[in-house]
């Protein structure tokens, strides 16, 4: 097992690239070499063919000139200046008879091609072949012409050098290739490593996250490449995931804080209804207070888990169109009792329809939100209202009040998790209502703010898109 192991290659991906690199490399020289040597062999051969050809001619043009025995003695001379066993010439007649020839020891198994013959008869002006001698150590190209009446001369030439000539392409080929081969992998391991290297920081990065550092990025370079796209959206999750992280923080220390209050209330009642209790309706009245903090308490969670479900993206959004202003009428008409008690006016500005796609429980408790909120802080004879609107694809939902108004310092914090101003410490609430807001407004790709002069009133506005963030996705696409 411990061998095998040993023996398994690596599988790096800087390797794997290496190899594939080296791989091709090599693959494609072998093939432009195939070429190359394919080339250069045709080339050779048809040079030789011609010269073969041209030798014929020259023969041709020395008997209508000088007569046969002028063409015998360049013959001779021919055979001895390229070298007997490299070369022979035979003068023959149509019907295959041996009129005169070179020294033929090197050449002994040479016959007459009687099918050569016959297309020459045909009005053949050459036949050409390649022989494969027995005392031949290379093969020889030779070729039949017509010179004269009745005659055909036959010339030989052997491819030693033609064969030298490519075997020497095919030595220096193998060395070279080995040494370009050795260089396509270093240059290719230099070039995975060179690719890689953005992989191998968004790797450390991540191994050092792992490792507790969660304030470590990786290294923006702008090389304009899909790693730094991948470093950019590495960082851009780690920014999410510590937003996140740091928001579980806050709420985990608001909840061991503000749950603390409505238990030692509950813990309280209890202890005093053991101690002083003693009849059937002071009994009742310790637990309707222990059920009513139990509520507030329940209602709170409840309120967190929202929030943390609308800013995380987790929930299941049953997108569907909603009439917005049958939202708002409804919630007016839940609140009007409410408003009327408190001798308050709820007025609405509403057209007669606005269509919006999102969900119609969250957006009744939106808007619901706001209005509890605004008539919480709006003292008697005041009024609140409700305004909507839609324009160039966008809706927008105001809620205004006449109330006591946020100041300055205030206004910034009013959607942070129980957050609350100190002019709003004496009525009661969790500090969720805003937080929850903001979340289900962003969960819904809109967004929403707040102005306020102290004393006079506050507006919060909600903006919200009228198709969904995947429709606008597609159309902008």
């Amino acid at each position: 097992m411990y061998l095998k192991k040993i023996l398994r290659p690596p599988s790096t991906l800087a390797l794997r690239l290496t190899l594939w690199y080296a791989g091709i490399f090599t693959i494609s020289t072998l093939v432009a070499f195939g070429a190359f040597y394919l080339a250069i062999s045709t080339v050779i051969s048809k040079h030789r063919d011609l010269d073969l050809r041209g030798d014929v001619q020259e023969y041709s043009a020395m008997l209508v000139t000088k007569g046969i025995g002028e063409v015998k003695a360049e013959m001779s001379w021919d055979a001895l200046s390229d070298g007997q066993e490299h070369t022979f010439l035979r003068l023959l007649s149509l019907d295959g008879k041996e009129l005169a020839a070179t020294d033929m020891s090197a050449w002994r198994s040479v016959r007459t091609d009687s099918q050569a013959l016959e297309k020459l008869k045909g009005g053949a002006d050459y036949v050409l072949e390649t022989l494969d001698l027995p005392e031949q150590e290379f093969k020889a190209r030779t070729v039949y012409g017509s010179i004269g009446p009745d005659l055909v001369l036959q010339i030989g030439e052997s491819l030693e050098e033609d064969a030298e000539f490519l075997a020497l392409h095919r030595t220096v080929f193998i060395p070279v290739m080995a040494a370009m081969v050795i260089v396509a992998a270093i240059i290719g391991w230099l070039m995975a490593r060179r690719a890689l290297i953005g992989v191998e920081e968004v790797t450390q990065t991540a191994i050092e996250i792992s490792k507790g550092a969660m304030d470590k990025r990786v290294p923006f370079k702008a090389r304009g490449d899909e790693i730094e796209r991948l470093a950019t959206t590495f960082n851009y999750m780690l920014d999410r995931i510590n937003l996140l992280i740091k928001g579980m923080r806050e709420m985990s220390d608001n909840i061991a804080h503000d749950l603390r209050s409505p238990l030692a209330r509950i813990r309280g009642v209890a202890e005093m209804g053991l101690i002083t209790s003693h009849t059937e309706e002071e009994h009742k009245a310790m637990a309707g207070s222990m059920v009513e903090e139990c509520d507030r308490l329940l209602g709170m969670i409840n309120a967190m888990l929202d929030i943390a479900e609308a800013e995380s993206g987790t929930g299941e959004n049953t997108l569907e169109e909603v009439d917005l202003v049958r939202v708002v009428q409804r919630a007016c008409e839940l609140f009007q009792a409410i408003a009327e008690e408190n001798s308050l006016t709820i007025a609405a500005d509403l057209p007669k329809n606005c269509l919006v796609y999102g969900e119609a429980r969250k957006l009744q408790r939106m808007v619901a939100n706001l209005l509890d909120n605004a008539l919480k802080f709006t003292p008697p004879q005041g009024s609140v209202t409700v305004s909507l609107k839609a324009d160039n694809g966008q809706i927008t939902i105001s809620v205004s009040d006449t109330g006591i108004g946020i100041s300055e310092d205030d206004l910034p914090y009013v959607f942070k998790r129980f957050y609350r101003c100190d002019n709003s410490r004496a009525q009661q609430g969790t500090g969720l209502g805003l937080s929850l807001v903001k979340a289900i407004a962003g969960s819904l790709g809109g967004s929403v703010n707040a102005s306020s002069h102290l004393g006079k009133g506050s507006t919060f506005t909600i903006t919200l898109p009228q198709l969904p963030l995947s429709h606008q996705f597609q159309s902008s696409s």
